[in-house]
């Protein structure tokens, strides 16, 4: 099973450098909706940022798959 790094970016880069194994793609698609949907409730108002990115790296460094999450609030 391959393994994966998942680097998440939302105003302060966090560098994975322990990975994950994961069965499949379909996982790693599974995994960044959850991860970047957590980070988004957790620290979204905490940090006043908006837009989350999460980037997924093979062992060779290469970026296999990518996601980003905003959410808009208009005060009307």
């Amino acid at each position: 099973m391959p393994r994966y790094f998942i680097d998440t970016f939302d105003h302060v880069d966090a560098i994975d450098n322990e990975g994950v194994v994961l069965q499949d793609r379909e996982a790693l698609r599974c995994l960044l909706r959850t991860a970047l949907t957590e980070i988004l409730r957790d620290e979204g108002q905490e940090r006043g940022v908006d837009e989350f990115t999460a980037s997924a790296r093979d062992e060779s460094g290469r970026r296999v798959m990518s996601a980003r999450i905003n959410i808009t609030i208009t005060d009307q």
